[in-house]
Parts: C-alpha cells; structure tokens; sequence
C-alpha cells in the first residue's frame, strides 16, 4: 500500500538509555524548540529510552513548511510516530498541549502524561495574535516575554528568519488552538512549573481535571524554562515516576490474571 502524501516530515529523534530501558519517554518541544534539546537528557535517564518529536520547519528542517494548527500537528504526528509501549508523554508549554492532545486519541494510553509549564486547555488565555507580528515586533516580544534568542541566531540575518518562522508558526497553533471537551484521560497526569512562574500554581491545579487518574503536580526551581536549570533533577524524577507507574501496571495486570 503506498505511503500516502505527508504535508511535511515529522523528525524523530530516538536516543537509547546509557542502560537497559523499562519505557520510553516520548518528549514534545516549546514554541519555536527543536527535539536535540530533550534528546540530550539521555545523559540522566537509568532506564529510560528518550524520543524527541520535532515538528517540521527548525533546527536542521529550516526549509520545510512548518505546521500551523493543532489538528493539522497532531495529525501528523500519530500518522508518522509509532508509540511503542509502554511509554509515557512529556510535553512543555505548547509541548503540554500538543502531548495532551496526542494522548487523547492514543490507545493504549500512556502509563502518564506530563504537563510542563503550560495552563490547563480550559485555562487558555485569549490570544493576542502574536503569529500576525511583523518580524521585528515579533522578535521583540519573544525575546520580552522569554528572553532573548542566541547571539549566532540574531546576528545571522537567515536564521533569524528562520526562527522567526518557526516561532510564528507555533504560535499560530497556540493561538488558534479550540480546546474540544471530551471524555477525561485514564492514564494520571502530573503537571509541573516553575517556581518562578506567576501563574503556576493555578496551571498546574488546572490539569486536574483532566484525568480519571491519579493527578500530581510538581514544583521546580526556575522560571519558564526550568526545564533547563535542572535538566538532572528533573529527569530523575520523571524517570522515576514512570517506574513507579509501570510497577503498579504490572501488578494489576497480575492481580486481573489470576
């Protein structure tokens, strides 16, 4: 059966746990990240396959038409992605939401989803049209609200550009994003922000609704980007969470056979 026409090529970066791995942890990147970003966490992880998602038009896809809504993503991404179980989701900000919406229409579901610094679904703010910038403004209030871009990026006049085109792009899917009720997750969820973040606690509560199962939030030095203060303490929890839960599936799953 021929492979039927893709918009754009969804990148996959898999990269093995240093030992024997238990599950995989599938991770989704920010506005405007590239999946190498997640995919060097593997330095930390005992146990853990790590597999980054990376959306077309970044890092070494620059010339590839980047997606532009959340359907159209997530579409893309579980016709492309095998999701091997067993296997957890981590998504941070718009990551979160893409990784929420994924593992809606996944079976079976994940062993847990993470949400990293992102509001609930019911919880989003109206948008600003931020993708509807000129490239100046636009630049600005990336750097403004999450600080600014690397030096060898802004100094470049192409990869500026570039990167502009991909954070437009992410964030024409944030801001068209039309969250859909539907029936809650089974699989638990743990929310994490940072410390810093003005709005975390009321983020992270806010996922609790989400699911059917367990809930856990999870506070972490730093501001938006904690994921990069700590990436060590971050990834031994996350790894350990996901042992857990996968030690708990197995014994239910002996407790039904018997």
């Amino acid at each position: 059966m021929p492979r039927r026409c893709l918009v754009a090529d969804i990148r996959v970066i898999a990269r093995p746990a240093p030992h024997a791995s238990v599950a995989t942890l599938y991770c989704f990147p920010h506005a405007g990240g590239a999946g190498g970003e997640y995919a060097r966490w593997v330095a930390h992880t005992l146990g853990l396959r790590l597999v980054a998602i990376q959306p077309p038009g970044r890092a070494h896809d620059l010339k590839q038409s980047a997606l532009t809504s959340m359907p159209e993503l997530v579409g893309e991404i579980l016709a492309q992605v095998e999701f091997t179980p067993p296997f957890a989701l981590f998504g941070h900000s718009l990551g979160a939401l893409v990784a929420f919406e994924v593992a809606k229409a996944l079976q079976p579901e994940p062993l847990r989803l993470f949400v990293s610094s992102s509001p609930a679904p019911p919880l989003l703010a109206k948008s600003q049209s931020l993708h509807l910038l000129d490239d100046t403004e636009l630049h600005a209030e990336i750097e403004r609200r999450w600080g600014p871009l690397p030096p060898a990026t802004a100094s470049d006049k192409e990869l500026l550009a570039a990167a502009l085109a991909c954070y437009r792009a992410d964030l024409q899917v944030l801001e068209t994003y039309e969250y859909v009720p539907a029936p809650r997750l089974h699989c638990p969820i743990t929310a994490i922000v940072g410390d810093a973040e003005p709005n975390g606690e009321a983020w992270t509560a806010g996922w609790r609704d989400q699911t059917d199962g367990g809930f856990e939030s999870s506070v972490r030095p730093g501001g938006h980007f904690h994921t990069r203060q700590d990436p060590e303490g971050l990834v031994g929890m996350l790894t350990d969470t996901v042992r857990s839960d996968l030690i708990r599936a197995v014994r239910a799953e002996r407790v039904t056979d018997r």
